[in-house]
């Protein structure tokens, strides 16, 4: 039997904000954006309140879907943001 939907995960190239080169983290395809964001941003040294992906086209990726529900592919460009809130 083959698999129809790929492999299980994805590797993608994050920019973080101070950063101009990506580095390439693989997580798999059911993880939670928000999951993968904190791991990237651990790694990174990026330090935000809530902090979450954004693709090529400026859209935020929901923290809480997971990476394939948000559409994102293998070898996909995205961006740490920080969404956190305050008072």
């Amino acid at each position: 039997m083959s698999e129809q939907h790929g492999p299980p995960n994805i590797t993608v190239k994050v920019f973080a904000p101070n950063s101009t080169e990506p580095t390439e983290f693989t997580f798999a395809k059911t993880e939670k954006v928000g999951d993968a964001a904190d791991t990237a941003a651990s790694q990174l040294g990026f330090q935000g309140q809530l902090v979450t992906f954004q693709d090529k086209d400026d859209r935020v990726l929901d923290r809480d879907r997971p990476l394939v529900a948000e559409q994102v592919k293998d070898g996909d460009e995205l961006e740490l943001v920080d969404i956190g809130g305050g008072v």
